[in-house]
Parts: C-alpha cells; sequence; structure tokens
C-alpha cells in the first residue's frame, strides 16, 4: 500500500511534465496524397467493330485530382484469337500532370482506332490481322513526384504483401477513384436479349440416366453487359444433370440457377460454372437460332437449340 502511494504521485508529475511539452515537437506523420486516376470506357465505343474494322475504335475519358503526377503509364497486352498468338505487353500511352492541368483534371475522349493498335503492336499485315474475339488487355501505371506508384505491393504488418490499391476502391462503381485495369476486344453488335424456346438432345456416360434424353424448356437471356448475358430458368439438362424416373419422364434438378453467355461475333461461349458445364456455339444471323454443344463434369454432353420467342 505504500508503494501505491509514492507511486501515484510520480505519476502525475509524469503527466504534468507531458502537458506543458512543446506541442510543435509533437507531430503526426505528414497525410501522403495518393493518386487518383479515373478511366470511364465510352458505351459507344466500348468494343472494336468488327464490321468495319478499318475505321473502329475503343474510346474512354481519363480523370484525375491529383496535382502532383509524375506520369500515368497504359501498357497493353494484346491476343490475337484467330492464332492463338499473344503479343507481349508495351506501353500504349502516357500522360503527365501538364496534360490534366490543360484539360482541368478531365481529358475526354481518348481514342484507341485499330490503325493506332496495329501500330503499337507491330502487326504485319496491319488491321487485317485483327478479327472477332482479339483482345487488348490495358493496365494503368501512376507514379508520383514523391516516387510513389499505384499499384504498387507494400510490407503490412504480416510477412504478406498487399496492394496499395485496395480492390473496393478500384471496383466499387459508386466509390472507384482509381482505375487499375480495362479492356477492349474486337466484336460485334449482339442483341440476344429475350426469352428462347430450347430443345435438348443429351446423353450420359455414366449410366444413370436413360440415353438420349430429348428435354423442353424456356429460358430468359438478360443483358450484362455490351455482348453478355445471364441465362436464367435453364433448359433442362444443359446446365448440370437431369433426372429420369423409371418410366421415362425426365426433368432437370437443378432448373432456375443462371449461366453466363458471351457473343462474339454470333459465336457464342456458354459458362455456367455451379456444376462445370460450358460449351460453344453459333448464331444464325437470320433466324437467331442459337445452337450450342456443351458437357459437363457428371459426363453429360449434348446439343441444346435455342430458338426465339
Amino acid at each position: 500500500m505504500k508503494k501505491i502511494k509514492y507511486l501515484l504521485p510520480i505519476i502525475g508529475i509524469i503527466l504534468a511534465f507531458q502537458s506543458c511539452e512543446d506541442e510543435d515537437k509533437i507531430r503526426f506523420p505528414e497525410f501522403q496524397e495518393a493518386a487518383n486516376v479515373r478511366i470511364q470506357v465510352s458505351e459507344d465505343y466500348s468494343f472494336l467493330d468488327a464490321s468495319d474494322i478499318p475505321n473502329a475504335k475503343f474510346v474512354y475519358s481519363i480523370f484525375s485530382e491529383n496535382t502532383n503526377i509524375e506520369t500515368v503509364i497504359i501498357s497493353g497486352e494484346y491476343y490475337n484469337l484467330k492464332n492463338d498468338t499473344i503479343y507481349e505487353r508495351r506501353e500504349i500511352i502516357r500522360y503527365t500532370q501538364a496534360d490534366f492541368d490543360a484539360n482541368n483534371g478531365s481529358i475526354y475522349d481518348e481514342e484507341f482506332t485499330t490503325q493506332f493498335l496495329a501500330e503499337k503492336f507491330g502487326l504485319p499485315n496491319g488491321v487485317s490481322d485483327l478479327s472477332g474475339g482479339d483482345l487488348f488487355n490495358f493496365d494503368n501505371i501512376t507514379t508520383l513526384t514523391n516516387g510513389m506508384q499505384f499499384p504498387d505491393t507494400i510490407l503490412s504488418e504480416t510477412p504478406y504483401e498487399t496492394v496499395n490499391v485496395t480492390p473496393n476502391i478500384m471496383q466499387s462503381a459508386a466509390t472507384t477513384s482509381f482505375t487499375a485495369t480495362f479492356f477492349t476486344f474486337v466484336g460485334c453488335s449482339s442483341n440476344l436479349e429475350g426469352t428462347y424456346t430450347t430443345i435438348t438432345n443429351a446423353q450420359s456416360t455414366d449410366g444413370c440416366c436413360l440415353d438420349p434424353v430429348v428435354v423442353e424448356s424456356v429460358v430468359t437471356f438478360t443483358r450484362t453487359g455490351p455482348v453478355n448475358y445471364q441465362v436464367t430458368n435453364f433448359a433442362a439438362g444443359t446446365y448440370a444433370y437431369w433426372y429420369c424416373d423409371p418410366y421415362g419422364l425426365c426433368s432437370d434438378i437443378f432448373d432456375g440457377l443462371p449461366a453466363d453467355l458471351l457473343d462474339i461475333c454470333d459465336n457464342v461461349q456458354l459458362t455456367a460454372g455451379y456444376w462445370g458445364s460450358s460449351g460453344t456455339g453459333t448464331v444464325d444471323p437470320v433466324t437467331g437460332v442459337i445452337t450450342i454443344a456443351w458437357g459437363n463434369v457428371f459426363g453429360d454432353a449434348g446439343v441444346t437449340v435455342y430458338t426465339p420467342q
């Protein structure tokens, strides 16, 4: 008890001394400004029109509130679908603080024409080498005048590295302050949205069902992007697998689970991730009928024909 009695006055003296210390000597580290560079892709020119490749263009706008940008370097990688060839990443365009200052922080309607991209990637036959399904992936590397780079890896309190631009900042439409990646591709206008009646002819390799199976269904295509669709009320068999009773009556036990469809110039790709179903097919440009050959992890495989209602 005696020790506590003497300890309390000592603590009081220490606190009093700290309260009298010069406040100018007690400072928090100065806040370091991060990079604010947003890239917005034009809805009207989000992909390179395969029907008019020589005159096609990709358009975006780039914005920044920073006043300390050293460089914004946009680099790109090109994948040629026809030749299954990847052209290595290279610098496409760069910006400095002067570019943003000259445009009040908002540089609108920047264009990557097919001619420009063909020159950047050194395509031997120019724009003639571009065709439907080709893909361009772009990265944004921003460096500030203080040497900070975004995105970049930093060490955290654990032995692991982390990225200095968090996913919620990069990917949230409502709070995006930095765009790390964006892309474009050679594609065609797509209008597959609507309701389809389907006929599936399929069989199983695991002996679970009476083969072959013919199932009719109705599906809905809902647009999720310029050439992207979500497929719901999915056709029996084409999503997971079906069940057949002893009398030959068959039904899909996973009806209603969604799938994703990509349309590249009337060549479609189906991905239904839950049960490993995938397939490829074509769209008849005259009738709009879609035919997809598919398979899944259960050994089921078949062909589904989608007829627009």
